[in-house]
């Protein structure tokens, strides 16, 4: 599902996935906003705490999604260090690094 929202000064836009193929289903959110005073876009996904940014769309996608894998990464190794660590973002953190490369985290952001 992908929502734009515009006005005279700001582009938003929201896109929500729900993965199934995951125990228990997860639900992550991707949103992207024009900031016309810094002259950037700002990419967020609050379930990782992930942010990116960048002067075109893609360009804070794209830091998007290497956030998104540098993060899940490091969730993931601190997890086999540490078995009883727990973060709310690790489900997420799994399913990210499972995808197996930063490029398919950003297929998978669908922006």
């Amino acid at each position: 599902m992908a929502v734009a929202e515009a006005t005279a000064m700001t582009l938003k836009q929201v896109v929500v996935r729900q993965v199934q193929s995951v125990q228990p289903p997860l639900t992550f959110t991707v949103e992207v906003e024009w900031l016309p005073e810094e002259g950037i876009y700002l990419a967020r996904c609050p379930e990782m705490k992930a942010i990116g940014w960048g002067e075109t769309l893609k360009e804070a996608v794209d830091e998007l999604a290497d956030e998104i894998w540098d993060f899940a990464d490091v969730l993931v190794e601190d997890h086999a260090k540490d078995p009883n660590l727990h973060d709310p973002r690790l489900p997420y953190a799994r399913f990210f690094f499972s995808l197996g490369s930063p490029e398919r985290v950003r297929a998978i952001l669908g922006l």
